[in-house]
């Protein structure tokens, strides 16, 4: 049993990417060690396939660079990507 409480698809839509991040680096640490130490068991591929589409919806690297683009060269971004819960976006 981890030490964490996994993410779902419920939860992840009432938190905004701020609190998403720490929690998705949490599990992804968890997942890393049961790939790498071969010890996946019967349904964990579901869990592992939720944890993934949160993270795709998530943590969009595109964004973020375009967000950063935006802030060095003194463009406005939207705020909300970043401060909004997801499910309020519409985005999960």
């Amino acid at each position: 049993m981890p030490s964490f409480k996994r993410l779902t698809i419920a939860e992840a839509r009432t938190l905004t990417r701020a609190e998403l991040l720490p929690r998705i680096e949490e599990e992804q640490k968890y997942w890393y060690d049961r790939i790498h130490m071969c010890s996946m068991r019967p349904g964990d591929d579901k869990a592992f396939r939720t944890f993934n589409d949160i993270v795709h919806i998530a943590a969009n690297p595109h964004r973020a660079i375009h967000d950063t683009d935006a802030i060095a060269e003194g463009r406005p971004f939207d705020r909300d990507y970043w401060t909004k819960p997801l499910g309020e976006l519409g985005e999960l």
